[in-house]
Parts: C-alpha cells; sequence; structure tokens
C-alpha cells in the first residue's frame, strides 16, 4: 500500500491489473509496450500519481475519470491508436508534459486551454488538419511538436503572433509547410521550423541570408539561449522529444524519461520511505 514506483513495460500483460488501483500512493507508473487497449474506470483512485507512461499499448482510449489524477505532472501515450482525447484531461491542473506522439488524433479538446502549467505539447505524426485553436490561451507553453501532421489551414499572422512565447513550433512536414508565406514567417520568427527550400529563392526582402536559421539544430540553439527561464529539464525532454521514434526499444523509452525515469527508479533505493 506505501507503494510510490511501479514500471511493469515489457511484459505480456493484455489488461490493465486491476490491482494496481488499489496502489493510492503510488506517484510514478509505467505500464509500456503491453497490450492494454483499455484503463478501467477504478484508474481514477490513482489520484497521488505524478508521472504515467503507457506508450504503444495499443490503447483506445483514455479513461474520463483520469480527471482525479490532479498531481499527474507527466502523461505519455504515444505510439497508440487514439483517436480523440477525453475533455476531462483539462482537469489535470498540474501537467507540464504531454506527449501523444504517432497516435490517430483528429483534433483536440478545446478544454486543454486550462492546463495552464502545461510546459511540453507533443503531438507528432497525427491527423490534425489545424492549428489547435487552444495554444493561444496556454501562456507556459514553450514546445509545441506539432510536424508530420495534415495541417492544411494557413495560421494568420495574428495567430504566430500570439504564439511568439513559444520557443519552438515545429510545423514541418505539413501540406502548408511549404507555403510561401508560411515561409516567409518562418525566416522572420526564429521560433517557428517549417521545411525550407534547399536553394530558397523566395523574395525574402533581404532576409534570404537568415534561410539556414530554420534548420532544426540551429533553432533549437536559439530556444536554449532564448529559454533561460525555463527549467533545463524541460528543454531537455523537449530536444530528445524530436528526435524520437515511437518503437520504444530502449529500456528508457528511448531516452527521452531520463529525467522521469531514471529519478524515481533510483528512488527505489532509498530507504526513507
Amino acid at each position: 500500500m506505501r507503494l510510490q514506483v511501479l514500471t511493469l513495460d515489457y511484459n505480456k500483460l493484455n489488461e490493465f491489473p486491476l490491482c494496481v488501483c488499489r496502489l493510492v500512493r503510488l506517484k510514478f507508473l509505467n505500464i509500456s509496450c503491453n497490450s492494454i487497449c483499455y484503463l478501467p474506470p477504478e484508474f481514477g483512485y490513482l489520484t497521488q500519481l505524478e508521472t504515467f507512461w503507457c506508450n504503444n499499448t495499443g490503447l483506445l482510449e483514455l479513461p474520463s475519470e483520469i480527471r482525479n489524477c490532479e498531481h499527474l505532472e507527466t502523461l505519455g501515450v504515444r505510439g497508440n491508436p487514439l483517436k480523440r482525447l477525453p475533455d476531462a484531461i483539462g482537469a489535470l491542473s498540474s501537467l507540464r508534459w504531454f506527449t501523444a506522439e504517432g497516435c490517430e488524433l483528429n483534433d483536440v479538446p478545446l478544454t486543454m486551454a486550462l492546463l495552464g502549467n502545461l510546459v511540453h505539447l507533443n503531438l507528432k505524426g497525427n491527423r490534425l488538419k489545424r492549428l489547435p485553436r487552444m495554444l493561444m490561451a496556454m501562456q507556459k507553453l514553450r514546445f509545441v511538436f506539432l510536424n508530420e501532421n495534415k495541417i492544411d489551414e494557413l495560421p494568420t499572422r495574428s495567430q504566430l503572433e500570439e504564439l511568439s512565447t513559444l520557443h519552438m513550433l515545429n510545423l514541418s512536414k505539413n501540406p502548408i509547410s511549404l507555403h510561401h508565406d508560411l515561409q516567409l514567417m518562418a525566416l522572420r520568427q526564429t521560433n517557428l521550423y517549417v521545411d525550407m527550400p534547399v536553394d530558397p529563392t523566395l523574395p525574402c526582402d533581404g532576409l534570404s541570408s537568415r534561410a539556414s536559421l530554420n534548420t532544426q539544430d540551429q533553432q533549437e540553439d536559439q530556444a536554449r539561449g532564448a529559454g533561460q527561464d525555463i527549467d533545463s529539464s524541460d528543454w531537455a525532454n523537449s530536444v530528445r522529444t524530436s528526435e524520437l521514434d515511437t518503437t520504444d526499444e530502449s529500456t528508457l523509452e528511448n531516452n527521452i524519461e531520463d529525467l522521469s525515469v531514471m529519478l524515481p527508479e533510483m528512488s527505489r533505493f532509498v530507504t526513507t520511505f
């Protein structure tokens, strides 16, 4: 009953073990790389949970009872056939790091605008067709990955200006990414990453020499310099997330969870709890 860290990844579970829901002091839970399509309503009993990884399990939906996990700071559900997120996700007021990379999301709920502490959002490789409107309302958001979606609706200049607090907005490999106007915006806004021509011949009003600023490495360097007010762990997680594949072949979740996994793992050797 006092257990705080539980890692069940890379087993042969074909359903979520209901007995886990009785571990009401649990803070870290990893069930990735099993065959778990559903989480039971009793998942909401885990009210002390701070980190939850459920990557590549075949998860079809998140239960609305997840709203009870008010202390959840890190949530990873990438590589699952999720077609929607529940409105209840907006109740996770402590959430700072969320990845649903490589899912099947067509949209995201407007209630995500309530995630006032979210810093890192990774929705890479989904089926989004437009820039999520709720991004403009999320004041602490700094790193947003929307690359490899199906976004074909060009954001307005005013919308992009509203996102000027972001240190990185990745829109590469979307239908709009090769749009002339968006490329011009990317040349003026160093936080915006799109696909640039190899030999840019755009009439950029003298800005063509700045095309190199849109290489990802240089943008990340700039964001690091501009993000000194952000906890270093946010930057570290963000950079590694941009390079993720979703096969989850490494035992540390492709190294992205270094800070989220290794510290709780080490805590197993602490005898004070």
